[in-house]
């Protein structure tokens, strides 16, 4: 049975606020023991992990358990789309759709989504443009049953306002994982540059204000085209490691 988007957003909640009161490199209880502690089946405890550990902010190394990896300075990159954000530098965005399709969730998409293998999702891909230059590629998975009716011609703007307008979805937060990458033949032919240039490879999971998954996203974009903008809120003051982990556990769980 899979466990609810519910228990698994309170939960990972509630791992966040132990990974900001730790130092780095500190090390969690075993999930059986968080799970008892904050009276959710083992299940919940290990996706709401899986999280964060492909956010970064916890490492899980065999036979030895999972630490915290939380910078002590937070750093928050900003979920807007790339229509806006292309709007908001005065430049003119375009989306061309070289891929879609509807198929069954294997194992690992089905982990990213958070639905059952199997289970209906699209993926589509799109060519992103700025002023009629070729940016980046987004490919993009979304459960069928979020998005009901989607279609190919849908996919021209927007992909956040298309939530937002059609499905009254709105994407709160999410994780991304930036790593470099090379372009292959096909990359290279689309995004004008030569093949074996380097990318810019962006993971996302974006999420509800309830912490349910909303989609998951693999973007190729040119380096020389594109850049991404962080911002740092030094105000935010995280605590000081604290040693009583399961003290905070007992607190918020029962609040």
């Amino acid at each position: 049975m899979q466990p609810s988007t519910v228990k698994v957003s309170n939960v990972r909640r509630l791992l966040l606020q132990i990974v900001e009161s730790c130092e780095i490199g500190s090390m969690l209880p075993p999930e059986r023991e968080l799970a008892a502690e904050m009276r959710v089946a083992r299940m919940t405890v290990r996706r709401a992990m899986d999280d964060l550990v492909t956010a970064g902010l916890l490492k899980r190394e065999q036979g030895r358990g999972t630490f915290v990896m939380r910078p002590k300075v937070a750093k928050q990159t900003a979920m807007a789309s790339f229509t806006n954000g292309m709007r908001e530098r005065g430049k003119t965005p375009g989306s061309v759709v070289t891929g879609f399709r509807r198929l069954r969730a294997t194992a690992v998409q089905a982990r990213a989504l958070r639905v059952p293998v199997g289970e209906a999702v699209y993926r589509f891909t799109r060519l992103r443009s700025a002023d009629g230059e070729p940016v980046g590629l987004e490919t993009t998975w979304v459960a069928a049953t979020q998005v009901p009716g989607l279609e190919r011609t849908d996919l021209g703007g927007s992909w956040y306002e298309l939530l937002n307008d059609r499905y009254d979805i709105q994407v709160q937060t999410g994780t991304s994982i930036v790593e470099v990458a090379y372009a292959g033949d096909r990359e290279a032919r689309l995004l004008g540059c030569e093949s074996g240039a380097a990318l810019m490879r962006i993971e996302t999971t974006s999420y509800s204000a309830s912490g349910r998954v909303i989609d998951f996203g693999v973007d190729l974009f040119r380096g020389d085209r594109y850049a991404l903008v962080t911002y740092r809120l030094p105000h935010l003051d995280f605590r000081p490691a604290v040693p009583a982990a399961r003290a905070l556990i007992a607190a918020v769980s029962t609040a």
